[in-house]
């Protein structure tokens, strides 16, 4: 017996994933995360720039996986031209039971200038409060789950934009999914 050519077989399989995608309502997928910072650490000085690590958790108010709760952690980096950089890893659970971890990589606020040394020193001090303000964020993020009712999360980018204050200890993050929705 014959075996179809690996090169069919896989077109046979884009073209029928292809087609359940378009005919999918949630290709055209959105999410809204409100958070808290839960605590926050400063690595210190790297040879990039600053490093901190943030701890949040909250809920998916909105979208594709409202109800879920979670925790993640933005590994930021303040570069020394002071962009902000984000890397997030994160990990949440909806009602029914269906996991999702995610990552987002992107930017937040207006690059703050050096010298760096002295913002350390400064966010060091016990008396050390953030200002009162919220700062813009942007980026892209990817998300993975096991549900086969999500299973286009699985291969789908997000962009995503939002607000972090540093001092109320609040975020909000919409994603929007970059998928075409139309074949």
């Amino acid at each position: 017996m014959r075996r179809p050519p690996f090169t069919i077989v896989l077109a046979a399989l884009v073209a029928i994933a292809g087609t359940a995608l378009a005919q999918d309502e949630r290709a055209e997928a959105y999410m809204i995360l409100d958070g808290r910072i839960d605590s926050s650490v400063i690595v210190g000085l790297v040879p990039e720039g600053i490093r901190l690590d943030i701890e949040l958790s909250g809920e998916f108010e909105e979208g594709v996986f409202a109800g879920a709760t979670g925790t993640w952690t933005n590994y930021l980096l303040i570069r020394r031209d002071g962009v902000r950089v984000m890397d997030v890893r994160g990990y949440a659970e909806a009602p029914d039971g269906t996991r999702v971890v995610w990552t987002m990589k992107g930017f937040f606020g207006e690059p703050s200038p050096p010298p760096l040394e002295a913002r350390i020193e400064a966010m060091l001090d016990p008396e050390f409060e953030y200002p009162d303000v919220d700062l813009r964020l942007h980026g892209a993020a990817w998300f993975q789950t096991m549900a086969p009712e999500y299973a286009f999360v699985n291969h789908t980018v997000f962009s995503f934009d939002g607000i972090v204050n540093p001092f109320q200890g609040t975020t909000r993050v919409t994603f929007r999914s970059l998928a075409d929705p139309t074949p």
